[in-house]
C-alpha cells in the first residue's frame, strides 16, 4: 500500500482561501496520478486545518454526479468546484455500459430492504445490500433495461482514502519514510512502493515537528530532489517528486 502523510499545518503560509484550495487540489492530483492508496493528515497543534484539507480531498475523490448528495454547502468548499477533476476510473460518465463498475450512493431504503442507489443516471438502481442511507457503494452494471446492479470490487485504481492520525500513532507504522533535503538520496533498490511517505510543512521538516512535539522519530529518510535549484521545495512539489521516484522504480520492477 502506498500512503502519503502531510501535517494539519500544511497550509501554514497561506491566507487566501482560493490558494489554499488550489494547493490541496495539487496534492489530490499528485495522489491520483501516482495511484496513492491513502492520504494521512497528521495533527500538528501549531495549526489544525485537517478538516479543511480532508474536506477538499474527499470532495475531489468523489465522482461529480455524487457530490451534491454527499457534501452539504459549506464555506470550506466554496472554491473546490473550480478545481479540475481528477479523472480517475471511478469518475464515470453518465453513459452506462453493461459490465462496467461505478460508484453510487444509497438514496433510499425500501421497507423490503432494497437499497435504491444513485449511480449518476436519471433512474435509481435497486440493490440488495446492507448499506445505510447516504453510504457510498461500488456496483457493477448487470443490465440497462431494466436497470440492475450488483455490489462489486473494482479491478483498477479507484481513488484514495483519507485518514487523520496523531503523529505518535503515525511513527509506529512500518515502512515509514521521511522526506528531507538533509537526508541521503535513495538508490533504486531501496525504493519501495509499500511505504508511507511523510512530509513536513513549509516552515518545518518532519523531524523538527516531531522534536517540537516531544516525539521520537525513527524512520528512513530520503532526499527526493537532489541538486535542487531553488532555496526551498514546496510541499506539493516534494510530493510529486517523491511519488514520481516510487512510480519510476515500480514500473521497472524493482519494488516489492
Amino acid at each position: 500500500m502506498l500512503s502519503i502523510a502531510i501535517p494539519s499545518s500544511s497550509l501554514i503560509n497561506e491566507k487566501d482561501e482560493k490558494i489554499k484550495t488550489y494547493k490541496v487540489g495539487i496534492i489530490a492530483r499528485a495522489a491520483a496520478v501516482f495511484r496513492v492508496d491513502e492520504i494521512i493528515i497528521y495533527y500538528d497543534p501549531i495549526l489544525d486545518e485537517s478538516d479543511f484539507i480532508a474536506g477538499i480531498l474527499e470532495y475531489l475523490e468523489t465522482p461529480q454526479y455524487l457530490r451534491k448528495h454527499i457534501f452539504p454547502i459549506k464555506k470550506s468548499l466554496q472554491y473546490a468546484g473550480l478545481l479540475p477533476p481528477l479523472g480517475i476510473p471511478s469518475h464515470r460518465s453518465k453513459h452506462l455500459k453493461v459490465g462496467e463498475t461505478r460508484e453510487g450512493v444509497v438514496r433510499h431504503v425500501a421497507p423490503d430492504g432494497t437499497r435504491w442507489v444513485d449511480i449518476g443516471t436519471d433512474a435509481l438502481a435497486p440493490l440488495k445490500c446492507g448499506r445505510e442511507k447516504g453510504a457510498r457503494v461500488t456496483v457493477r452494471i448487470c443490465s440497462k433495461k431494466p436497470l440492475r446492479v450488483e455490489e462489486a470490487e473494482p479491478q483498477e485504481y479507484w481513488g484514495y482514502r483519507i485518514r487523520k492520525l496523531e503523529l505518535k500513532e503515525l511513527v509506529r507504522r512500518k515502512n515509514l519514510v521521511v522526506t528531507s533535503r538533509k537526508c541521503g538520496v535513495p538508490k533504486p533498490p531501496e525504493i519501495k512502493r509499500n511505504v508511507t511517505l511523510v512530509f513536513g510543512n513549509p516552515e518545518e521538516g518532519v523531524f523538527e515537528i516531531a522534536e517540537r512535539l516531544g516525539i521520537k522519530m525513527e524512520a528512513k529518510c530520503w532526499n527526493v530532489v537532489p541538486q535542487q535549484g531553488t532555496r526551498t521545495v514546496r510541499l506539493e512539489e516534494a510530493i510529486f517528486a517523491a511519488l514520481s521516484l516510487v512510480n519510476f522504480a515500480d514500473y521497472w520492477g524493482g519494488l516489492e
